[in-house]
């Protein structure tokens, strides 16, 4: 799932862009998820609770905190550099305060259909290249679930189950198709049936390791013991 947020004190400007990213992912036969805040200090209360964003569509002036100060504090307060902001102005005047947040990129109001295809689509090219995400199709939908999120990968007869910190999604697949993709370099193969983020290991020996959250431990099969040593403790 793609999550979005847009953030505006203008409530019309909310819903048209709303509605545009709505036709954008029915287009692209994306999974996507619009969170809707009008006004920064809500939005920036949301974040603060943990609440991940891959987009945040980002009006510059508003009532309260405007958009220059939320997008420093999610960069600097929060110290997150993960999400994708795109600032909504009407003014572009004061460019240097915009960019010292890194934002991946500025829309013009009113807000033209292909400037917000563009750069979703530029959004997706960079999670694909950086290997962000974990994109699986299920039933012609395309979603996708951020890799840090991942604790691992599991094969069920011909599903593929993501155990992830949100829950457990599934689709049908193979680990070898996985592993094929390419994969980042956390994420090791320790059985035929699981792939596993060493980032949630808790505890782990040669032949079993116990994930962050879960109730039993998995085991390492014989054939990846010798490759899974250099990370285990040796137990």
């Amino acid at each position: 799932m793609w999550t979005i947020a847009i953030c505006d004190d203008n409530r019309r400007q909310c819903w048209e862009l709303g509605v545009m990213l709505k036709i954008y992912s029915e287009e692209r036969n994306l999974a996507v998820e619009t969170e809707t805040f009008y006004d920064g200090s809500t939005l920036f209360e949301s974040l603060k609770t943990g609440k991940h964003y891959d987009i945040i569509f980002l009006d510059v002036f508003m009532r309260g905190m405007n958009g220059v100060d939320l997008g420093s504090e999610i960069r600097r307060g929060l110290d997150n550099e993960e999400v994708h902001l795109v600032y909504v102005t009407m003014i572009t005047n004061h460019l240097e305060l915009l960019f010292q947040n890194r934002p991946l990129g500025l829309i013009r109001k009113p807000v033209p259909r292909e400037e917000v295809y563009r750069v979703a689509d530029y959004a997706r090219r960079l999670e694909t290249r950086f290997q962000r995400c974990f994109l699986y199709r299920k039933e012609k939908i395309i979603y996708q679930v951020a890799y840090q999120e991942i604790c691992y990968f599991q094969s069920v007869g011909r599903k593929i189950e993501i155990h992830s910190t949100n829950g457990v999604y599934e689709f049908y697949g193979k680990l070898s198709s996985i592993l094929e993709r390419g994969l980042p370099v956390q994420f090791i193969q320790i059985h035929k049936s699981y792939i596993i983020n060493r980032d949630y290991v808790v505890w782990q020996s040669s032949k079993r390791v116990c994930m962050k959250n879960e109730k039993g431990c998995l085991s390492i099969s014989r054939p990846y013991r010798r490759t899974a040593l250099w990370w285990t403790d040796g137990m």
